[in-house]
Formats: C-alpha cells, sequence, structure tokens
C-alpha cells in the first residue's frame, strides 16, 4: 500500500515591523499589511514595536490616515522586547531601528517621512508590501512540515 502524502496548513507567517518611536511607520505598516493580505488571501500575523516609544502620530496625520481607514493607534504603543524578536519569522525594521544590534538581521527598509511626505510614504509602502505579500504567497505555497 503506498503512503499518502498530506500536506499540513501552513501557520500564518509572523511579521514584525519595528521602528525607532513605533507610532508611525511600524503601526502605518502592521495595519496596511493586514487589510492587504485579508484583501489577498494571505494568512499572517502581523505585529509592530518601537526601539524607543514614543507618540509622533500628529492630528495632521492622524486625520490623512483616517481619511484611508488606517488607524495606526488601534494597538497600543509598544516597545521592542527580545521575545519579539524571538517570536517573529520576518522582521522589518524602519530607518535608524535597522542599525540595532538585535535587528541587524531584519530587512532594512528606509522609508518617507509620514508626517512630511504622505503621499511618497504611503506609494513607497504600498509597493513595499506587494513584494512582501508576492514574498508570503510563495512561502505559503511551498509545503509544510507534517508531524
Amino acid at each position: 500500500m503506498a503512503a499518502r502524502t498530506t500536506r499540513a496548513a501552513c501557520p500564518p507567517v509572523r511579521v514584525l515591523f519595528v521602528c525607532p518611536a513605533g507610532s508611525v511607520k511600524s503601526a502605518i505598516a502592521r495595519e496596511t499589511l493586514r487589510k492587504r493580505a485579508a484583501a489577498e488571501g494571505v494568512s499572517v500575523i502581523v505585529a509592530s514595536r518601537g526601539v524607543h516609544p514614543e507618540d509622533h502620530l500628529s492630528a495632521t496625520l492622524a486625520a490623512k490616515l483616517k481619511r484611508d481607514g488606517i488607524d495606526p493607534a488601534s494597538e497600543p504603543l509598544r516597545g521592542l522586547m527580545p521575545s519579539d524578536i524571538a517570536q517573529a519569522d520576518l522582521i522589518i525594521a524602519f530607518d535608524e531601528a535597522a542599525d540595532e544590534p538585535a535587528l541587524r538581521s531584519a530587512r532594512a527598509w528606509k522609508t518617507p517621512s509620514w508626517n512630511d511626505h504622505y503621499d511618497s510614504a504611503k506609494a513607497d509602502l504600498e509597493h513595499r508590501l506587494t513584494g512582501l505579500l508576492a514574498d508570503l504567497k510563495i512561502r505559503a505555497g511551498r509545503p509544510c512540515a507534517v508531524p
């Protein structure tokens, strides 16, 4: 009798976004990836953290994001912990956060300021997330280990 191969459902990929303060770039990326992944049927768990947590979300930026259906304050601002790094399958560090010793193996994304260059930052994030989602779809298409 031939052995049947079964394919286990792959667990969702755990993506961690980290930026210097944790309140703008990483939080916006978290919310945007969640929306896009859900719309595209990609299973993902997304978190965001700040190296030195501080609220940098201006009232003007909050209004623009609200208009676009993004609420970076939907989760509390959290500082980066070693356990966050250990639990993540994929880490993306924005700007100076990529210089942190614990984040040296993260994907480094240098991006425009959301507060100063909203349209450029939005276009840049959309482009980067398109590539990330393509990678996640490839990863999801690979067989997962079965116990």
